[in-house]
């Protein structure tokens, strides 16, 4: 999202720094909350629409971040997608 951002609007230079979260007092601050809040408001109404879980796993780069930002329980996994393989590749049923 915030590489879309950037590359739509002129003077805006991509950041990858973390700050707190909320209403802020200057743009890339803002953004970071706009982009963080977006991605947890997509992963809540999501969940709520497809199923009735009240835990989800996360995987991926920010999900110990976007966790921290739900308003249900997470289980970070970080390594998910590879111990799937694992499992696939000596044959157990997943």
């Amino acid at each position: 999202m915030k590489q879309s951002l950037y590359q739509g609007a002129e003077n805006l230079s991509l950041s990858n720094k973390h700050y707190k979260t909320g209403l802020s007092g200057f743009t890339e601050a803002a953004i970071y909350t706009g982009t963080l809040y977006a991605a947890a408001g997509l992963i809540e109404k999501s969940i709520n629409k497809l199923c009735s879980c009240q835990t989800v796993v996360m995987t991926g780069g920010d999900a110990e971040l976007l966790a921290k930002h739900l308003e249900f329980e997470s289980i970070i996994e970080p390594d998910f997608v590879l111990k799937g393989l694992s499992l696939f590749c000596i044959g157990e049923k997943v």
